[in-house]
This record gives C-alpha cells, sequence and structure tokens, in this order.
C-alpha cells in the first residue's frame, strides 16, 4: 500500500473575542492568515527581523464547528479503517485551554455534544454488530503519560499498585508498539467500553489555573484493540487492529497560567510548575521527531527520547492512519500559541505513514490444518508403499505390544555373537529407527541401574555382616543359586525384615497373595439426617393462627376471616375475600360493566358485520355478472369484424348489473361504517371495563397491606410484591424510556453517565488518595 501524509484538521474554539483582524480563516480553501501586529518595542527596533505574516494550508479548517461535523468530517473514515482491519491514531494537540479535551471526550452529560471517543465506540459496535459474517474480539485499555511515568487508569480505584513501572515494547508484525503490563478488559457492548472511558477519566490527572479550571496535567491515550476472523472457520487468518485516541496534555506558559487577574506576579505552585515543564519538554520532543519525519533525506528518528513519543511510534511514520486535530484558540491574547500550534500542524502535513492490516495465523485453526495435512500426507505415503510393494511399513506410533517385540529383538541383538547378529534387526523405516534407538538407552539404563543396586548392596553388607552370619560375606547376586537366595531370605526373616529374594531381582518388598483385601477401620455409622421439609398443607396456616387474625374482620366488611380460610401471606385467597367484604361493592360494579360491556356494540358489531358480508359478496357477484357480460359482447363484436371497443352501446341487461355493483357498493360502505362505529363502542366498553377492574386491584392492594401492617405479618417469604420498583427505579425506568423514545442509540451514553456519577460519588475518598499518590 503505498505511503500516505497523516491528515490535519484544525479546530476553532468559540470566543466572543475573536481576533478577526490579526486571523483571517478561509473555510474554501482551508488556509489561514495571521497577521501578528508589532508591539511598541518591536516598533522603536531599528533592526527587527520577527516575521508578522503567516500563511498555513490543511486538509480542513473548522471554525466554531459542532461536534458531530468534527466527527463526520474526518474522524469516521479512521474509525471505519480500523474496523476493516489497519491501524488507526485520532490526536489532538493544541495549547492549553484550546479544546482539546472538549474535542475528544466532549461534555460527558450532554448526549448531543459528546466527542469523538463516544462516537468512535458507538461506531465500532455498530459496524460489528452489523457484520454477522466476522467474529470479533474487543479489548481496551487506558494510560496515561503524568511526569515522564506511565500509569495505568483502568486498575481499580482503590489499588495501592499504582506506581508500578511499565516498559514500551513492540512486536513486529503482530500488534506493534505497546506497554506491557497495562491492564487490557475485553468488552461485549458500548455500555461497557464507555465505562471504562469514563471511569479512566476520573483517575485522570487534572489540576486549575487561570486559563483552564480542569487542565490535564497528562497526555492520555484510549486504545480500542479489535480482532477479527471468519465464522465459517475455513480460514485461520486473524486480522489485528488498533484504534489510539490520544489527547495530548496543552502546552503553556507559567507567565500566563500564574499571574493573577491584575497582571501582578504571584508565588509560582511549585508542583504546577514540575508539570507543565514535563508536558513542555514531551512536546518539545514530539516536534522534533515530526521534524525529522518530514526530512527528505531521512535520518534517525529520536522516538526514544521520550515516552510520548516512543508510544506513539507506530502514528509516526509507522503503520497507522493518522488524524490530527489541531485546537487553537483565536484570541489576540495567544496568537503566539497558535503561530506555535499551527507550525507543527503544517509540518505533520509531511509525515507519511504506510498503514496496512496487520494478518497472523490462529494458532488453533493453524494446528488443525496441520493435522489435516499430516493426515493427507500419510495417506500419499501408504499409496506409494502400496505401489512399492513395502507393505509392512508402519507410521502411526507403537503399541506398548510392538514396543516389547522390538525390545526383545534388541536384546537378542546384544547378546547375540559378533558375526551373527545381521540378520535380527531389519530397518525398514526412520520411526522403526527411533524406536529401536529409545529401547538401546532404555536397556542401557537398566543395566546401569543394576549396577547400581549391587554396588549398594555389597557395600551395605560390608557394614552389615552379622545380618548373613557374621562373616562378612557379601549377598548373594542376582547369578546367585537358588540355596544362597534361600539363605539370604531366612536372615532377612530371623533379623525381623519383611521382603522377599527374587531370582535377578534382589529383595523386594513382597507380593500380597490374591486374595488379599486392605484392613478396614470400624467406623460409628452415621446419623440419618433429619427432615428438612415442613409437610404443612398450606390451608393450615390460616388466619386464626395469628393472635391478631381480627383485623380482617375491621378491614373485610366484617366478613370473618375464619370463614373463609384466609391467609396474610395467600393473596389469591385474600382477595375473593375481599370482593366479598370491603370490595364489594366495586366488584359488583365490575360485574355489571362486565354484563353490559359492549351488549349493543356487539350486536350492532354482528349486524355489521353480516351487513358487511353480504354487500361484499354481492359487490364480487355483480362484478362477475359484468365481467362477463362485456367480455361476450367484446366477443360479438370481434365475431362482426369490429374492433374490441367500437361498441361501446350498453344493453338493458348490463346497465342493470352496472347500477347493481354501484348499490352494493353503497350498501358495503354504510354497512362498514356502522361496523367501525360498532367496533368503536366495544372498544370504549372494554377500557370502562380495564379502568374498574385496574381500579378494583388498586384498592384491593391498599387494603391488603392495612391488613398485612395490622396483623404484623413479615411478607419477606411470601407472594407480595417483590417486584415492585420504589420511586428511584420508577423515576429510572421512566427516564430510560424517555430516551428510547427520542434517540435509541443515547441508551448507551446514558447508562455510562449515570455508572460515571456513581463512581465520582462512591470514590471519592480513593480518587484523592489516587492523585496525591501521583503526585507525591
Amino acid at each position: 500500500m503505498p505511503n500516505k501524509t497523516i491528515k490535519v484538521c484544525v479546530r476553532t474554539r468559540p470566543t466572543a473575542t475573536f481576533a478577526a483582524e490579526q486571523i483571517v480563516i478561509d473555510g474554501d480553501k482551508n488556509s489561514i492568515v495571521i497577521n501578528k501586529k508589532q508591539t511598541a518595542e518591536e516598533a522603536a527596533s531599528t533592526l527587527n527581523n520577527a516575521q508578522t505574516n503567516f500563511k498555513f494550508q490543511f486538509h480542513h479548517v473548522l471554525h466554531n464547528a459542532s461536534q458531530d461535523t468534527v466527527y463526520e468530517t474526518l474522524a469516521r473514515d479512521v474509525v471505519q479503517d480500523v474496523v476493516d482491519g489497519i491501524n488507526g491514531t485520532i490526536m489532538t494537540y493544541g495549547q492549553t485551554g484550546s479544546g482539546k479535551t472538549f474535542t475528544m471526550l466532549g461534555d460527558m452529560n450532554n448526549y448531543m455534544h459528546r466527542g469523538i471517543a463516544p462516537r468512535c465506540i458507538a461506531h465500532v459496535f455498530a459496524e460489528v454488530g452489523a457484520r454477522i459474517e466476522t467474529a470479533y474480539r474487543i479489548s481496551c485499555t487506558y494510560m496515561e503519560i503524568y511526569n515522564e511515568r506511565i500509569f495505568d487508569l483502568l486498575k481499580a480505584l482503590s489499588d495501592e499498585d499504582a506506581r508500578a513501572e511499565y516498559t514500551i515494547a513492540e512486536e513486529r508484525g503482530g500488534r506493534g508498539v505497546f506497554v506491557r503490563g497495562l491492564t487490557e478488559v475485553e468488552v461485549s457492548s458500548e455500555a461497557e467500553a464507555l465505562n471504562l472511558l469514563y471511569s479512566g477519566q476520573l483517575a485522570r490527572t487534572t489540576a486549575q489555573h487561570k486559563l483552564n479550571r480542569t487542565s490535564n496535567r497528562s497526555h492520555s491515550i484510549f486504545t480500542i484493540v479489535i480482532q477479527q476472523q471468519s465464522r465459517s472457520g475455513v480460514s485461520e487468518r486473524v486480522v489485528t487492529s488498533k484504534l489510539n485516541l490520544v489527547d495530548l496534555a496543552g502546552s503553556e506558559r507559567l507567565k500566563k497560567t500564574m499571574e493573577s487577574s491584575d497582571g501582578a506576579s504571584v508565588p509560582i505552585d511549585a508542583t504546577l510548575k514540575k508539570e507543565s515543564m514535563y508536558i513542555n519538554q514531551s512536546l518539545t520532543y514530539l516536534e522534533q521527531c515530526v521534524v525529522a519525519l518530514g526530512r527528505r533525506g531521512g535520518g534517525h528518528v529520536a522516538y526514544r527520547q521520550t515516552k510520548l513519543t516512543s508510544v506513539l511510534k507506530d502514528a509516526l511514520g509507522g503503520n497507522c492512519a493518522t488524524l490530527l486535530f489541531a485546537c487553537m484558540w483565536g484570541e489576540a491574547a495567544h496568537l503566539e500559541e497558535t503561530v506555535s500550534t499551527l507550525r507543527l500542524a503544517s509540518r505533520m502535513m509531511r509525515v507519511q505513514n504506510s498503514a496496512h492490516a496487520v494478518e497472523q495465523a490462529d494458532p488453533a485453526k493453524l494446528a488443525k490444518r496441520q493435522e489435516l495435512t499430516i493426515r493427507e500426507l500419510r495417506q500419499e505415503l501408504l499409496m506409494h508403499d502400496a505401489l512399492a510393494d513395502r507393505s509392512g511399513v508402519k507410521y502411526d506410533p507403537y503399541t506398548p505390544e510392538e514396543q516389547r517385540i522390538i525390545a526383545a529383538a534388541v536384546r537378542r541383538y546384544a547378546t547375540a555373537e559378533d558375526g551373527k547378529d545381521d540378520a535380527i534387526l531389519e530397518f525398514e523405516s526412520v520411526r522403526q529407527m527411533k524406536e529401536m534407538c529409545a529401547q538401546f538407552k532404555q536397556l542401557l539404563r537398566d543395566a546401569e541401574d543394576r549396577a547400581q543396586r549391587a554396588a549398594t548392596a555389597a557395600s551395605a553388607s560390608m557394614s552389615h555382616g552379622n545380618l548373613f552370619g557374621g562373616t562378612g560375606a557379601a549377598p548373594p547376586t542376582a547369578g546367585g543359586d537358588a540355596g544362597d537366595l534361600g539363605a539370604t531370605q531366612a536372615a532377612m526373616e530371623e533379623a525381623g525384615f519383611v521382603g522377599d529374594a527374587e531370582a535377578g531381582r534382589g529383595i523386594s518388598i513382597g507380593r500380597a497373595a490374591d486374595g488379599a483385601r486392605p484392613p478396614t477401620t470400624d467406623m460409628a455409622p452415621k446419623a440419618p439426617a433429619a427432615e428438612a421439609a415442613d409437610h404443612r398443607s398450606p390451608d393450615s396456616a390460616s388466619v386464626a393462627d395469628y393472635s391478631r387474625g381480627g383485623a380482617f374482620d375491621a378491614l373485610g366488611g366484617g366478613l370473618s376471616p375464619e370463614s373463609f380460610g384466609v391467609d396474610a401471606s395467600d393473596k389469591g385467597r385474600a382477595f375473593e375475600h375481599y370482593k366479598r367484604g370491603a370490595g364489594a361493592a366495586c366488584n359488583a360494579q365490575l360485574a355489571a360493566a362486565k354484563q353490559s360491556r359492549g351488549a349493543r356494540a356487539r350486536a350492532r358489531g354482528e349486524t355489521g358485520a353480516v351487513e358487511t358480508n353480504d354487500a361484499k359478496l354481492a359487490i364480487d357477484a355483480a362484478a362477475l355478472q359484468l365481467r362477463d357480460k362485456r367480455a361476450a359482447r367484446r366477443a360479438r363484436a370481434r365475431a362482426a369484424g369490429q374492433g374490441e371497443d367500437d361498441d361501446d352501446v350498453v344493453d338493458e341487461e348490463e346497465f342493470f348489473l352496472m347500477k347493481a355493483e354501484r348499490d352494493a357498493k353503497r350498501a358495503y360502505r354504510d354497512a362498514h361504517g356502522d361496523w367501525i362505529k360498532a367496533k368503536a363502542d366495544h372498544e370504549t366498553a372494554k377500557l370502562a371495563v380495564e379502568a374498574t377492574k385496574a381500579q378494583l386491584l388498586d384498592d384491593f392492594h391498599k387494603w391488603f397491606a392495612d391488613v398485612q401492617r395490622e396483623t404484623g405479618f413479615d411478607d419477606d417469604g411470601g407472594d407480595g410484591d417483590d417486584d415492585k420498583l420504589d420511586d428511584q427505579e420508577q423515576f429510572d425506568k421512566m427516564e430510560m424510556e424517555r430516551i428510547v423514545s427520542q434517540d435509541p442509540d443515547a441508551l448507551a451514553f446514558f447508562q455510562a453517565q449515570k455508572t460515571r456519577r456513581a463512581n465520582m460519588t462512591q470514590n471519592r475518598t480513593h480518587l484523592r488518595q489516587l492523585h496525591r499518590n501521583k503526585r507525591a
């Protein structure tokens, strides 16, 4: 793939005091002209060669543009390339307070003003959901570079290991440059990725100064790693791509950030001064790398001067499609910083990257493919051996029986006399040769073991001569006769040792008899398990079992609960009791509504339906007869040599048929209208019945709650309203329904926003401690 230059887009921060006289923006030509005014000291100077006019040309210039325009202009193409398998990087660069973080993250409390990062996440998961033929694995990492140290923003906020050292590694032909040890979280939905983004943003180091209330004191990189593979299983190819969302810290001058509102000098905070020095130093090294990459002759690029340039090695001159948003603050007081920002952005346009997909092989599928290849090659070998009359060749692993046969042949070969061992071993395949070598090795080891055991037994007999009659004689060897072996056995039994002397094997522990069984230990029998279930009938626990069961009489309209066997935990039976007691009036109203529900409407509806069907049948019959009549008339016209449309005269019979069709259509319209009205009356009656039923149920729930409160019945184990939502849950449900009705795509953003607020509230103490640990 040919090299492509880094795309650069300049975005201006909206301001009421835009320096229109000194900054001229041409949106059609994507150019910016800056006319810098000379100061009084520069004008009075005799020799002044300072440049005052600057002209810059970029790929895009967005002046007072919305967040949606910023994303759709260039960022969408980069994200689309990442989903297709090409690495991508989106960076924001500029002075402090110029809108870099707003461009990248946006307003985290407003869905319409969300930034590039949330839109990228939504775009990625929308594309992944649409490509059902491809299997995706998506994971995220989030890091910041603060004072030339790397911090993991996805670690738990209470994790004390926040100052761990991380190393930057490079995997050629694979994932490229990455930070070893960072927390990599696999995500399966947009909401999960947004939660990681927002929780990591809470842990990012910020401070307040004159130009920015929440100035970022570090560079942050949120990385989305995408691995994709075909679901068909025919290919082991795995394509890996990553999207780096880089929010650089703003370059700043202590004179502007730390001076008071009246211009008087104030004491400079030591921590802010140190942070500013590290920020400006890393941005300076970044500019040096950009300048070195933009040279025509090439040369050495000092990526390792700072951690920022080391991490961004792929984005600067590597395998990546890079997009830079240069943010400028178009006020007269910041012209010098604006020129510096535009200079670096202009130099960035000369840097060329080579973006191509990175493909690797899935180890599991590659192993399966290799197994298939081996099976096919074995079949080829078998066919070759059959054609060459080599049917005895074996290519599969040897079985234990075959290994014993080869071992016996090896022993015969080892004990055969010289000159008579040629016909014992015959080599037919490489596998057979390796197996014979393995048997030779085993034979050698066995011989060495026997020699070692013999030497050990000899030394033991010398030191314990009384065991063999006190003579100091050595124990019998493997080659001794049966008498010596029996003597050894008898000596060991006399000495109290346990073991059997076996010919050729020395002393063994012994061999158990065929009918032997291990000894058993008497154990106390286990007690039978107690009955855990209560078999009492549910009807046996009635209100009569409760000492305060008279509450039913007070609340139930004087009906005794014992007469119905009502239980406060049985809502079904309690409802029947309520309908006969306190809710008798509402129940009677419901019954009357059901009885009279749409009686007249049903009658009209049935009549209207019959009339409608009859009218429809009449229309069909008249239309069929009229069609036959017209077909006959046209046939007579063709027989008479006339055209089909020459005879337009309608006879009396056809006229009556046309009139009957018209009357049937009119009757159909009237009957259909009556049927529609009847249906509406029926729906009205049905709604009235539903309203009465809902009122009856609401009254019953209130009555039942009062009964439970009066009787003191605990409803935790019964059929109570466990699934009833409280006020907060009901409010959340209504709010989610409102979000979905307005824009279904905003649901994940809304949920992540709630999670961020909850984390910020619950982990306030941990966040403060985390920031103190970083600055320590």
